[in-house]
């Protein structure tokens, strides 16, 4: 039985946990409190995020234009002088560093490359109390070996490789000369500003493998035109990162001004786009004869495996959208295959020229390229700022197609052919090897007989 008074284990275990919660909530009460007494006293504490009003929407239709003017207001902003005049206090000090790779690439139908280009640019981000002075450290080959910073100071970084800066230019805040003297950029960041520190160039590597490799083959036939490509993905392309997927793929077709009417469908109060359709690579072995009779799709104008493709008049051609190549899941050397088959009528314009080329766009998110690495940041404070660092490449090529005709054979076959004077002459020996065999059969048998 029970006795008067007592108390069981399992009210006793209740009251504990009843009196830690009460010290808990008690707790969170006192730092309401505290946090209420900081509002009163500093204001709301500022957050980090961008303020944006928009001013106007610019529009064109041509993609180029404007490539070109967001290229001439970079430009400017890189070049205006801006200085930090006013000291703020933030209760929490951030840094925010992006490098970005971009590279320019010309490749003929063979896969030659014939032109590469690249450059690095540093953009800066910073919410400081005070005016401090900042110094940041990139994996610069001439300050190999010459790293003095602090433990604090130091960014974690997966590569220990170091690259050799040319034709560098700097941002109106940093000091120039305590660069050319010691290597070290030093600079007064203006606040809160997101800024283009400084940008170089650099030499990219030669025989290497590309991230995106593309082959398209356009083959007239009288009135029908089929445009095919293959995008092929190597897979490992960071070496010691891993994987890194190629994002934001857009490839675009040129297509004469006189075709445009065929990628272009009727709707309810416009006029709209016709997509593409989607089909699976592969096969099913023996899938004809579980089907029996039964039809297969018709052939669309536009197939695509991967992404969707459509024709936008801003860039007067079919643009060919995958988010990211690899899929989640899918392994290295993995091929992805647009089609586009297009019936022309005898009224329909054939130009006389086609352009020859198409155009690939993608990011990648790490330096691939340059493999510039931020590695420290140091900066006159007691309490060392959160920093963060994020990497992005992004990608440009000018691909040449190829223009066939139905009639000769395909590329492979045609590799394997051999040259038409070389058939005849062995052909020719063969016939004197067959006609001197007889005779050689004769005396041979008139030798044994007698």
């Amino acid at each position: 039985g029970v006795r008067l008074g007592q108390i069981s284990k399992a009210e006793r275990l209740t009251n504990k946990l009843s009196k830690f919660a009460q010290q808990a909530i008690a707790g969170d009460y006192e730092g309401v409190k505290e946090f209420a007494s900081d509002v009163r006293k500093l204001g709301m504490p500022v957050e980090h995020a961008p303020q944006i009003s928009q001013l106007l929407k610019l529009g064109t239709q041509n993609y180029e234009d404007l490539k070109v003017f967001a290229s001439i207001i970079e430009e400017y902003l890189f070049k205006l002088v801006v200085h930090r005049d006013r000291a703020l206090t933030y209760k929490t000090e951030e840094v925010q560093l992006t490098a970005v790779d971009e590279i320019y690439l010309e490749q003929d139908l063979r896969g030659a490359v014939h032109r590469m280009l690249a450059r690095v640019r540093v953009f800066f981000l910073g919410f400081f109390s005070g005016m401090p002075d900042v110094d940041l450290g990139i994996n610069d080959l001439r300050k190999q070996g010459k790293e003095v910073v602090g433990r604090h100071d130091i960014i974690p970084v997966v590569t220990e490789e170091w690259i050799r800066l040319e034709s560098i230019e700097f941002h109106c805040c940093v000091e120039k000369e305590i660069f050319e003297q010691t290597r070290h950029i030093k600079f007064k960041p203006p606040d809160a500003c997101y800024i283009e520190l400084m940008r170089f160039r650099i030499r990219p590597p030669k025989n290497r493998e590309l991230p995106l490799q593309i082959k398209t083959k356009i083959v007239i036939d009288d009135n029908r035109v089929d445009l095919t490509s293959e995008v092929l993905i190597p897979g490992f392309s960071g070496r010691k990162l891993g994987q890194v997927p190629c994002e934001d793929v857009a490839i675009r077709f040129p297509i004469p001004e006189c075709w445009i009417y065929m990628f272009r469908v009727e709707k309810h109060f416009r006029y709209g786009s016709v997509k593409s359709a989607h089909r699976r690579t592969g096969k099913v072995k023996g899938m004809e004869r579980i089907k029996g009779a039964v039809e297969g799709p018709e052939p669309a104008l536009m197939e695509v495996t991967s992404g969707q493709a459509k024709y936008e008049h801003q860039h007067r051609g079919i643009v060919w959208r995958m988010s990211r190549l690899p899929k989640e899941g899918q392994g290295a050397y993995t091929m992805h295959n647009f089609t586009c088959r297009m019936n022309l009528t005898n009224y329909d314009e054939k130009p006389d020229n086609l352009d020859r080329y198409c155009y690939v766009e993608f990011t990648m998110p790490a330096t691939t390229v340059s493999h510039c690495v931020m590695r420290s940041v140091s900066i006159t404070s007691d309490d060392p700022p959160e920093k963060y660092v994020r990497y992005l490449a992004r990608h440009e090529y000018k691909v040449e197609m190829d223009f066939a005709s139905p009639s000769g054979p395909s590329e492979y076959i045609a590799a394997t052919q051999k040259d038409p004077e070389t058939v005849a002459k062995e052909e020719t020996l063969r016939n004197q090897q067959i006609a001197e065999e007889p005779a050689g059969a004769n005396e041979s048998s008139s030798d044994e007989s007698s």
